[in-house]
């Protein structure tokens, strides 16, 4: 079923032309690739292979360079999405292809006689999608707009999801030859190989390979921050932007282990993962017989069998029945494809990767994932217009409205805590200065159904993305998100962003934008101002701000809460403490208020977190 909160959240690309032109005819170290017009004034080459199809006896092997063609490439066609399960729009529905390693690449229209006589390649930023490293697609970002307003070159890329991209089982470690394939961390390794085609070729499209920005939001933000901990990504990339990224790893020995019988473990077990395909194949009854047969097994038949397993096997298997607290697949800090102490030790470390870096989360983070938990937000069928528009179900109440908000102001803080303020805060204490934070605050949303979407949403995950791109023209953008008198402060908002964001690429300091007219964006400090409230001028508008968010002002702030009842204050800190590397430790849980949340049961509270919020059914005009 489709939910208006994703509708407004999800960008379709629409091109107003798809003609080739000669004038972007490029060669590439591959051969030659012609692309097409697009909007903007722009060229776009869609589809280009930038590694061999990790399919066969190249599943969970390292991305093999792209093969050679003849002739001309015609680069306008989207390649599929890399497989998955259709989890937001569609019941049980796999899409993609394991033969997925594609790219796709805007420009300005130049051509190479323009190309040649500029007097300097332009800065190349190069987006990862989001999706919790299960779902997700390049090709639903248009950054067309991006690169026609501030004279950039932006690549989107396809990589590995799932099992297919996170995945450490002991057969595979002991059978592969290689410490990349021996890590699990074939997605990450996946991006690695889009840098090193982009270093290789960008030169051809009038990019500059030694000024390249990595940017990506949610887990796309995560594998970012993977690119940055990783010693086999330096040199390739120079910037970076870490839009809502989660910055914690994957345990490796957890991930190669049986999960514990209350199946709470906060890992995608791969031995569990085994266990569910043995079960799908009938090859055993339950899970427990499972195990007996694939302890069975020598590790090179594990392998085989793993390698004979469908992708919806695997895509199925680690989707059914996870554990509480798994959150979404991230990367093993294996040591050489990603430092050992993980992500914390590329912030502490003085001498590892000095690259100038922005983190960012949005105020309202949470609101995205909570508005959809039938628990906190009413919702019916959708009607007229709305249902007209593709839109299924319509909110009509949030239920409690003073817990909704606490639980999504704590939530959101501690996103914000665990992203932004401890990274930023250990990097410039190791000289690391060139650090930058933001904050996104746009909420200015439409009532709809009478309830005000600025209450429901807010500045929710994802939203700030729409403004990172200014993909204003949807027509479900433009009919369900404005209200009255917002829109045009939200695309001068979109313009704003898109000018530090630019700067940041050609310079490593996002300043006062491109157009040097903008309130100063200034670095990290620990005494002074710390990060950039992104906001338009129907609120306080664009300014700094010097308040940290901190576990103690959080914990301090929640106990004090007078909108919630001790036990409400316990299950909303037990909440977060589910959150994928964004929340607190157990040690912190139960020191809260004297110990007095260790006694009470959270069963409801964990059927409320696993509440599934991506489909309602309806029946006969009655949601059931």
């Amino acid at each position: 079923m489709k939910y208006l909160v994703y509708a407004i959240m999800v960008f379709i690309v629409v091109s107003c032309s798809n003609v080739t032109n000669q004038d972007s005819i490029r060669d590439t170290s591959q051969g030659l690739v012609i692309g097409t017009n697009y909007d903007n004034n722009t060229f776009a080459w869609k589809g280009i292979p930038f590694a061999k199809a990790p399919i066969g006896n190249l599943r969970w092997k390292s991305p093999e360079p792209a093969e050679s063609w003849n002739g001309l490439l015609q680069a306008n066609e989207f390649s599929d999405e890399c497989f998955q399960r259709e989890i937001i729009f569609a019941e049980e529905k796999f899409i993609g292809s394991e033969d997925c390693l594609y790219l796709n690449i805007w420009s300005p229209r130049l051509s190479k006689q323009e190309i040649n006589e500029m007097d300097k390649p332009l800065p190349v930023m190069m987006w990862i999608h989001g999706g919790g490293n299960i779902v997700g697609d390049a090709k639903i970002y248009d950054p067309s707009t991006l690169v026609s307003e501030q004279e950039v070159i932006v690549v989107t890329i396809q990589y590995r999801m799932g099992a297919l991209g996170w995945f450490r089982h002991p057969s595979l470690v002991e059978q592969n030859s290689s410490l990349e394939e021996k890590s699990g961390n074939f997605g990450t390794l996946d991006t690695i190989a889009a840098l090193k085609w982009i270093k290789k070729n960008i030169d051809a499209f009038g990019g500059d390979p030694n000024n390249v920005t990595i940017f990506g939001e949610s887990a796309g933000g995560h594998n970012v921050t993977a690119l940055f901990a990783s010693p086999l990504a330096a040199g390739l990339f120079h910037k970076v932007i870490v839009q809502s990224g989660v910055s914690s790893v994957s345990s490796i020995a957890a991930s190669e282990s049986y999960l514990p019988d209350n199946r709470e473990a906060p890992t995608d077990s791969s031995l569990d993962i085994f266990n569910k395909i043995v079960v799908s194949q009938k090859l055993a009854d339950n899970v427990q017989e499972a195990r007996s047969v694939q302890e069975g097994m020598s590790e090179a038949q594990q392998k085989e069998f793993l390698y004979k397993a469908s992708p919806e096997e695997l895509t199925q298997a680690l989707l059914n029945d996870r554990p509480a607290k798994v959150g979404m697949p991230r990367v093993f800090p294996d040591g050489h494809v990603i430092l050992k102490g993980g992500f914390q030790e590329a912030y502490t470390d003085s001498n590892f990767n000095k690259v100038p870096i922005i983190f960012g989360t949005n105020k309202d983070e949470n609101k995205f994932f909570n508005s959809m938990n039938p628990n906190f937000v009413e919702w019916k069928p959708a009607k007229g217009l709305f249902k007209t528009a593709g839109i299924d179900v319509m909110p009509t109440k949030i239920i409690n409205p003073d817990y909704y908000d606490a639980i999504n102001f704590y939530g959101s803080g501690f996103w914000k805590n665990s992203a932004v303020d401890i990274p930023a805060s250990s990097l410039v204490k190791s000289g690391h200065f060139d650090t930058y934070a933001y904050r996104f605050d746009w909420d200015e949303l439409k009532e709809i159904n009478g309830v005000e979407l600025s209450k429901l949403v807010g500045a929710a995950h994802a939203l700030e993305i729409l403004f990172v791109f200014g993909t204003f023209e949807n027509f479900i953008i433009r009919s369900f998100l404005f209200g009255r008198g917002s829109y045009a402060p939200a695309v001068q908002l979109s313009k704003d962003i898109q000018s530090y964001w630019a700067e940041f690429a050609y310079t490593g300091n996002p300043g006062k934008g491109r157009e040097k007219n903008l309130p100063l964006w200034s670095s990290w400090s620990e005494t002074g101002d710390k990060y950039l409230i992104l906001d338009s001028s129907l609120d306080k508008g664009i300014r700094m701000s010097d308040e940290e968010y901190t576990v103690d002002f959080l914990l301090s702030g929640l106990a004090k809460d007078k909108r919630l009842s001790d036990v409400e204050k316990c299950e909303t800190l037990f909440g977060i403490s589910y959150d994928d590397g964004t929340g607190v430790s157990d040690k912190i849980f139960n020191s809260f208020m004297n110990g007095f949340c260790s006694d009470i049961n959270y069963t409801r509270t964990i059927e409320i977190i696993n509440a599934d919020r991506t489909r309602i059914t309806i029946d006969n005009e009655e949601e059931t």
